[in-house]
């Protein structure tokens, strides 16, 4: 297999724009930000639509914010929202996390949020992100746990789709199980691991991200599935709720001594 193979995750419709676009710093960044202070160089691997590296961008001004991903779509995407903001600190460039273009000890800082649960080696984009990191500096990575999702109502339909879907993920190469796995990845990686833990994202509009699963499965050619997860999200009282996991780190080897200012 080879390790630099890369799938970008699925959907470049107007719905999966719109999902992921969504999040923010403070929503779905907020365990990076203990390590954002001005000066410091950050690599947001797989930045989709960059609606968090703005935020980090701001954080971290006057360095620089590379957002990198695999898919140019992504990245088009990423600049058409950034245009008009006045952020200035923002580089854009097209890369597989697994083969980073950037050379040993590159940034304070690496992020890398929902993109592990894609790739078919994980483990290599974690040791990519482990050489590009500077001695003292720090990881933060996330990604979700499937087993710890809830929905209510859960008829049977609807879980019959949800493992549809991850079934679909897997075949794909990703790994629907990535956050419950993000501490033994860093730390194989050389990272010393700092926080490991969880939080739940319950969707306000239960619909958006039924339609964007949906959306997957339909591509696959199991339209029933989608039909499925459409007729939930309609319900009145539909909730979805969504374990994410996250993990931070610091390459504490060849320490230079930097510090963090925590005040």
């Amino acid at each position: 297999m080879n390790p630099t193979k890369e799938r970008t995750p699925p959907g470049h419709s107007a719905n999966a724009t719109a999902f992921m676009a969504a999040r923010d710093l403070e929503s779905h960044g907020f365990f990076l930000t203990p390590f954002l202070q001005p000066g410091f160089d950050v690599l947001d691997a797989g930045c989709g639509p960059a609606t968090i590296t703005t935020g980090i961008a701001e954080a971290v001004f006057p360095a620089r914010v590379t957002a990198a991903d695999v898919s140019r779509e992504h990245l088009e995407t990423a600049r058409r929202l950034t245009q008009g903001r006045e952020i200035v600190n923002i580089d854009f460039i097209a890369a597989s996390a697994a083969r980073l273009p950037f050379p040993d000890h590159s940034f304070d800082v690496v992020f890398a949020h929902a993109l592990l649960e894609h790739l078919r080696e994980p483990e290599q984009a974690v040791r990519e992100f482990h050489r590009v990191t500077r001695p003292g500096g720090f990881l933060a990575v996330g990604s979700p746990d499937w087993d710890n999702f809830a929905l209510d109502p859960h008829p049977p339909r609807v879980a019959r789709a949800l493992h549809a879907y991850r079934n679909l993920q897997e075949r794909n190469g990703g790994n629907t199980r990535a956050g419950a796995m993000l501490r033994d990845w860093i730390t194989a990686a050389g990272f010393t691991a700092l926080v490991h833990d969880e939080w739940i994202e319950e969707h306000e509009n239960p619909r958006l991200i039924a339609e964007y699963l949906a959306l997957q499965l339909e591509n696959a050619g199991q339209f029933h599935h989608g039909t499925a997860l459409r007729e939930w999200a309609a319900l009145p009282g539909a909730r979805f709720c969504q374990s994410w996991k996250f993990a931070t780190g610091v390459r504490a080897d060849e320490y230079t001594g930097r510090p963090l200012r925590t005040e």
